[in-house]
């Protein structure tokens, strides 16, 4: 079977963003990717294949970077997109090509997806009913995806029980919290994708160290009304672990500056003050993770500070500041990150107390709805969103627009993260 990449003269213009899976050790196995387009109808954001094409040309978020870690990478597609060959854009091993039950019935599909596992392709099926009918579906499969939102401990068990009989591994999706999480892998689910990994595990909680209070107390000089800027750049420059990092990012090919940028004072120079202050808020909390997730956490924080941040410009009705909303969601998920109460980490952060009280949870502040946003459209819920976009009298186009504009921003961090070593 040929493996070409099959390709379009005029490919939407969208953007790709993931979902990242992790296994029962909270390793990260891979991602679940998909496509963003410029309408949120439901379901779906545009043409499965289009992810397909944007991944194959690499014309996406720190691709290369997930493929040269041995990591998967699982695409959904349609009856369309399996006959056209489209998987076949992908590298065989590495993909998972997931198809709903209901394209399993349609002519050609089952000779195409035998032959893609012959040919080394993982198949995933997307829900399980456990009809009959998709018996010979369910014996191909590598894995089958289920939601276990809701689902009681038995059920989940059952389900894998189900399951086991074809030999499949269950991926758990909308694990959404720690205990669920716990309860998944129980009873023996070795996948699983949801929000649980953006929780906090209380399990391990922690007093945070005196390196992670001075980087905090760091980005609160960031934050001063009139920084002493030459007084800061000394400061990060004698700052090894920082100033490298910083600048491992700045000569990245994310950025393609035509000379090496040899010093923070220079990197001031070329980027100005405003622009680099938020590359090192990025660095400065990618030095303090302590998750086993803290990769992903630290590209979520920036791609959710971005969305706010462009979601608030270009909403200025709601009266905002958009550089307010930008520190909300880079800070959003530190208590993860640091293994720390929030209520802890907000006495060190540089923000107001409205902002602080959101990040602490409280259910009646008006930032919370936009908080919320931002998971429902990064989890890829998008009936959620749909719901939320309409409550909140934002306009779709935008909201749509700004979450393109941050995974790409955010992807800057993927393109540059394999070439800094690890602390």
């Amino acid at each position: 079977m040929s493996q070409e990449k099959k390709s379009s003269d005029a490919a939407p213009e969208v953007s790709v963003a993931r979902q990242p899976i992790f296994d029962e050790h909270r390793r990260l196995w891979g991602y679940e990717l998909f496509c963003v387009g410029e309408r949120l109808p439901a379901g779906q954001v545009c043409e499965p294949q289009t992810t397909a094409i944007r991944v194959a040309t690499s014309a996406t978020m720190g691709v290369q970077q997930i493929l040269n870690q041995d990591l998967k990478i699982m695409l959904n597609f349609d009856e369309m997109g399996i006959l056209e060959e489209i998987p076949y854009a992908l590298p065989p091993r590495l993909a998972a090509v997931q198809v709903e039950e209901a394209v399993f019935l349609r002519p050609g599909i089952p000779a195409a997806l035998e032959q893609l596992k012959t040919d080394g392709y993982l198949i995933a099926v997307h829900g399980f009913s456990g009809d009959a009918t998709f018996e010979a579906l369910y014996q191909l499969a590598d894995i089958i995806a289920v939601p276990v939102i809701g689902r009681r401990k038995e059920e989940v068990a059952t389900l894998l029980a189900a399951i086991g009989t074809v030999e499949a591994r269950l991926l758990a999706r909308r694990v959404d919290d720690s205990a669920r999480f716990d309860m998944c892998r129980e009873v023996g689910v070795t996948l699983f994708e949801g929000a649980f990994f953006k929780q906090p595990d209380t399990f391990t909680m922690r007093k945070m160290t005196s390196n992670e209070i001075s980087r905090l107390k760091l980005i609160h000089r960031l934050e001063q009304q009139d920084p002493d800027i030459d007084d800061l750049a000394e400061t990060l420059q004698s700052d090894a672990a920082i100033s490298f990092r910083l600048l491992a990012y700045l000569n990245s090919a994310a950025f393609g500056f035509p000379h090496k940028v040899k010093s923070v004072q220079h990197a001031i120079r070329l980027l100005g003050w405003p622009k680099l202050k938020h590359w090192l808020r990025v660095v400065l909390l990618g030095d303090m993770g302590q998750s086993p997730a803290a990769t992903q956490l630290l590209q979520l924080s920036a791609q959710r500070a971005r969305f706010l941040e462009l979601v608030a410009r270009s909403h200025d009705f709601w009266g905002f500041d958009p550089e307010s909303l930008h520190l909300l969601g880079l800070f959003s998920l530190l208590d993860t990150m640091l293994a720390t109460p929030m209520e802890e980490i907000v006495r060190f952060l540089p923000i107001e107390n409205k902002l602080k009280r959101a990040l602490c949870g409280d259910t009646n502040n008006e930032y919370q709805p936009l908080l919320q946003l931002a998971r429902f459209v990064e989890e890829a819920r998008w009936e959620d969103a749909k719901a939320m976009i309409g409550k909140l009298n934002l306009d779709r186009e935008k909201v749509i627009a700004a979450f393109k504009d941050a995974v790409a921003w955010a992807g800057q961090l993927a393109t540059v993260d394999d070439a800094t070593p690890s602390r």
